[in-house]
């Protein structure tokens, strides 16, 4: 085999390999964050790339034209958002628990910009997304999506992704059961500014003239408060669910994805 061809074909699964990797850093919340910058990301990507090119076979990639590499381009790029964008549910999970939290407790007045994402976010979700980044890699969590770009060559190999429109259905599952998480996530606080509001009713039925909106919002404020640090732990137990299911939901699309 003639050597220039032999580095062409390298430099086509470098290229394929590196585009796979870099939709996850653009997908990922703390990865892909603005704050990060592009240099770093492209960085990492390039780096990770150059770890992930020995998984792949040389032989794998016989793209002769510039159509069919941007075509492989194209799906490599697929591949690695979908594995991006499960990383992503995973992370909305527990923003969208502070959502609920929130509305319930009154800190969706004190609304504030995510530097993240750069969209108005409360207090609880901020705090939830600052909590989980922390969790995210005292879990070892990074390992996970690691371990699941490195299987997504074996599962969907360089130069033969094939795409399937179940694709859809398959985040339409996956954030229907993340969404049960939230629910599950936000239920403790949630349930105590529920009690909270049945004290009020209860107090504006004994006592006519006291204003319960004035004092109720102070109170609903301070039992979400405390709300938040009593539930802590379920905070942490769920995160470490959801990461641990991360890999499997990882799999199960990428299945979805080549119709497997």
């Amino acid at each position: 085999m003639d050597l220039a061809w032999l580095g062409a074909q390298k430099l086509e699964v470098f290229i394929l390999v590196f585009v796979r990797t870099a939709g996850i850093f653009t997908m990922t919340p703390i990865f892909g964050a603005n704050q990060v910058p592009p240099q770093v990301r492209i960085a990492v990507a390039v780096g990770m790339a150059l770890i992930f090119v020995p998984l792949c076979p040389v032989d794998a990639v016989l793209a002769g034209d510039v159509l069919p590499m941007a075509l492989l381009i194209a799906k490599e790029a697929l591949v690695g958002l979908v594995i991006g964008f499960v990383v992503t549910l995973v992370f909305a999970v527990f923003q969208i628990a502070g959502d609920f939290i929130d509305a319930q407790a009154g800190f969706s007045f004190a609304t504030m910009v995510d530097p993240a994402s750069g969209t108005s976010t409360s207090v609880a979700a901020r705090f939830h997304q600052i909590l989980v980044g922390l969790l995210f890699f005292a879990t070892n969590a990074h390992h996970v999506v690691i371990t699941g770009l490195a299987d997504s060559f074996r599962l969907v190999p360089i130069g033969e992704t094939a795409l399937n429109p179940l694709v859809a259905n398959g985040a339409l599952d996956i954030f229907a059961t993340l969404f049960t998480v939230a629910l599950r996530i936000a239920s403790p606080v949630v349930a105590a500014v529920f009690l909270a509001d049945v004290a009020l009713a209860i107090v504006s039925r004994a006592v006519p003239q006291m204003n319960v909106i004035m004092a109720g919002m102070p109170l609903k404020l301070g039992v979400g408060l405390v709300g938040l640090l009593v539930a802590l732990p379920v905070l942490a137990t769920s995160s470490q669910g959801v990461f641990a299911d991360m890999y499997s939901q990882m799999g199960s699309m990428l299945h979805l994805l080549v119709g497997s």
